[in-house]
This record gives structure tokens, C-alpha cells and sequence, in this order.
């Protein structure tokens, strides 16, 4: 599949993607767009208990209830990742709850890349880029090429530098 970075680049610039997001610009995006719930730090106060889940620096914490936030959530998993009764939530700077690659890809997005780093051939951008069109910050009008590269990741072809990688070596983005 060839992916048009030019494109993807001018769309970029021409939008005002924050970078990194700040904590308003993380509610508006996980509330609008994936109907997420603020809740309070106690609402996981079981991670407290888990020394792998870094929760003492935790900062803030959402949930995410509703079905029309879910199904955008899963949009990138395929049929073996889904199964009923999932639950899906972040707390910030501990852990992500359940398996969705579209919140794995857009917390990586929400951290950002440096600035230093932001320019055409540079791999990690242009992966960042790939990333922001995969979960919608990149949209374009009668886009026939989004569906092909969700069908892409769901099966298998991961990124390098953002997201999960299953160390296949089959990747979404490839740099010639």
C-alpha cells in the first residue's frame, strides 16, 4: 500500500494538531471524540496495588462507557481482540486498561514528537504522521485509502515507533 506523506504533510500543516496535547486538549479529545468519562483517581485505586502500573504518577483518569466511544476504540483491533464485556480506560502517566490500539496510537499521538524531529524523511515523523491519519486527526473528503489502512493494521502491519509492535517485522508504514 502506498500511503502519499506529501499529502499527509501539507494536510498536517494546514491543521493545528497540538504537539504535545495538553491536559484540555486530552479531555476534548477523548470526551468528543470516544465519549470518555473523566472520573476521579479512586475509581482505580486497585492499581495502587500493582507495582507495574506506576500509579503514584498518576495525573487523571478516564473511562470509557459508552458503545458509539467503543466501537471507535476498536476500530483498529481485529476479530481475535474483541471479545464481550471489555473494559477500556487510561489513567494518565500509569497504565492503559484493555486492548485498543486506536487508544494506544493516541496516547503515543498525545505525548507528541519533538520538534527537532518533525520533517519529511525523518521515519518517526512520518510514522507520527501515518498515526494521526489512523486514528482520524488527519481527515480527508472521499478518502478511499483509510479503510484499506485500517484493514492493513488489523492485520498485523504495526508501526515502528508508535503503538503496539508484535515483532513481526510487517509494517505499515515502510520507508524506501
Amino acid at each position: 500500500m502506498n500511503i502519499d506523506i506529501d499529502k499527509l504533510y501539507e494536510k498536517y500543516v494546514s491543521l493545528n494538531i497540538p504537539n504535545p496535547f495538553s491536559l484540555d486538549d486530552i479531555y476534548r479529545r477523548l470526551t468528543k471524540m470516544y465519549y470518555a468519562e473523566e472520573v476521579d483517581l479512586s475509581y482505580y485505586s486497585s492499581l495502587s496495588r500493582d507495582p507495574e502500573a506506576n500509579f503514584e504518577n498518576a495525573t487523571v483518569a478516564y473511562v470509557f462507557h459508552d458503545e458509539r466511544g467503543i466501537q471507535k476504540l476498536l476500530k483498529l483491533n481485529n476479530a481475535n481482540e474483541i471479545h464481550e464485556g471489555m473494559e477500556f480506560g487510561w489513567v494518565m502517566n500509569s497504565t492503559q486498561i484493555g486492548v485498543s490500539h486506536v487508544l494506544t496510537l493516541e496516547i503515543c499521538i498525545f505525548y507528541g514528537i519533538r520538534t527537532e524531529d518533525m520533517y519529511l524523511g525523518n521515519l518517526e515523523f512520518e510514522e507520527y504522521l501515518v498515526a494521526l491519519y489512523l486514528t482520524g486527526h488527519i481527515q480527508f473528503d472521499n478518502d478511499t485509502q483509510i479503510d484499506h489502512l485500517v484493514e492493513r493494521y488489523r492485520q498485523g502491519y504495526y508501526f515502528r515507533h508508535f503503538g503496539a509492535y508484535n515483532g513481526s517485522g510487517m509494517y505499515l508504514y515502510n520507508y524506501v
